[in-house]
């Protein structure tokens, strides 16, 4: 009996000196790149057994909470604004620019009142927009219709969105007219009437991918971050976003 115990604990000793568990990965990131980011986690814990937990929400809001001493691994915001403000404050150390989010107006599928820009200030339909402190989108709005000469307040906004997400969702079911909305969500969605906006008035934000100063597993967070600069092109591309190449 002994000896099996002893044979059973050298196993054990064997096995546990051989095998290395890895950490997981909590990942700050937009909301709005859900999909490629899920595909994008779900293939590198295939590859390397390392879990990718995300938490996707509007930018603000996921800047706040590192402001306030939440840690993630990695941080992928929808705009540079937090990507240089949480640099500036020493959580951020490093940032690369993978793909761009382009605005575009959308109404529900079937849906022409919304034809252009200039509609949104129809008192006659329901606008749901970005909320300027908890989105990227809607901070980016605020250059648009500056540049469009626009004044929000002429608009119908029953809502304000805290995700492009939310924004779209808001659109599918009709319970508003029209949004703004990143172009690579539109796409996904299937179900919205998309116009594109004329590029004289339209500010495209690019996506960084930003490496934290003092993350809480660094070895597996620059292998996350490597693997992502190498393939992330491939898969935002497949999912509506344009890309950039990376040199």
């Amino acid at each position: 009996m002994k000896y099996k115990l002893y044979l059973l604990s050298t196993l054990l000793v064997l096995l546990l000196g051989h095998t290395s568990f890895a950490s997981d990965l909590f990942v700050f990131a937009g909301a709005g790149m859900r999909v490629p980011l899920t595909e994008l986690g779900q293939n590198f814990t295939e590859e390397t057994g390392i879990k990718v937990i995300f938490d996707f929400a509007g930018s603000g809001r996921l800047g706040g909470k590192i402001l306030l001493g939440v840690k993630p691994d990695l941080f992928i915001p929808g705009s540079e604004k937090w990507a240089l403000k949480l640099k500036q404050e020493g959580y951020v150390k490093e940032c690369i620019a993978v793909a761009y989010h382009t605005p575009v107006l959308i109404s529900p599928k079937g849906n022409h009142k919304v034809k252009k820009l200039n509609d949104l200030t129809n008192k006659a339909y329901k606008i749901a927009l970005g909320d300027g402190e908890a989105c990227a989108i809607g901070r980016n709005n605020k250059k648009m219709f500056q540049a469009a000469g626009l004044d929000p307040a002429e608009m119908n906004v029953v809502a304000r969105g805290v995700s492009v997400k939310q924004l779209v969702q808001w659109v599918e079911t009709g319970t508003v007219d029209a949004s703004i909305v990143w172009r690579a969500d539109a796409i996904q969605s299937g179900q919205v009437e998309v116009v594109e906006l004329p590029a004289s008035i339209n500010p495209i934000d690019s996506i960084p991918l930003c490496q934290m100063t003092q993350p809480s597993n660094s070895k597996e967070a620059f292998m996350f971050w490597k693997y992502l600069l190498e393939n992330s092109a491939t898969v935002f591309f497949k999912h509506g976003f344009q890309t950039i190449e990376l040199k």
